[in-house]
């Protein structure tokens, strides 16, 4: 996905601080040397100071492709946008993504789906539910060290206390 093109005295620092794993195959070409663009790739040029600012475009592009999750309604098989799903919820032994009002069955079970969608914008709230944090439209305290989640589509959700921490961290609240 992305190739350095870095001299090399800054070249482990860049890597490091960036967090990127180079390919032979790539689309986008990370650079300080203006010189060293190639034109049939997307091009990043930056200085040394703005590389917290690489980093996160960085981030954005690598979360910002979207994975598909298999679900079944009664109409039949359809590929959901990750980023387009509210929730996942486990209820009895089937587990249910949630998309705006409708709901369909994944075949997966809820950890494999939260290892699957980490990095894209997923964290478990409950033994029984994984959230979309982009898709959450309220939070509420709630008694006992838990929170009540208003889902954008009106459900509500709950973060147990042995999830608060980790919750919190992750909006980094």
């Amino acid at each position: 996905m992305f190739k350095l093109k870095i001299p090399k005295e800054h070249r482990a620092a860049i890597k490091e601080a960036l967090r990127i794993v180079e390919q032979e195959e790539y689309e986008y070409v990370l650079t300080t040397d203006k010189n060293l663009v190639e034109n049939d790739k997307i091009n990043i040029v930056f200085s040394m100071d703005d590389l917290p600012r690489v980093n996160r475009i960085i981030d954005g592009i690598v979360k910002g492709e979207d994975v598909f999750i298999s679900g079944y309604n009664e109409l039949g098989q359809k590929n959901l946008e990750a980023k387009s799903i509210q929730y996942f919820i486990a209820e009895a032994d089937d587990i249910y993504a949630s998309v705006h009002k409708k709901r369909y069955i994944i075949k997966q079970k809820l950890y494999e789906l939260e290892e699957t969608l980490i990095n894209h914008y997923f964290i478990r709230v409950s033994k029984y539910a994984l959230v979309n944090i982009n898709r959450i439209d309220y939070i509420k305290p709630a008694l006992n060290s838990k929170l009540i989640l208003i889902m954008e589509n009106g459900d509500q959700l709950e973060v147990n206390r042995h999830y608060y921490k980790a919750f919190k961290k992750a909006l980094k609240l």
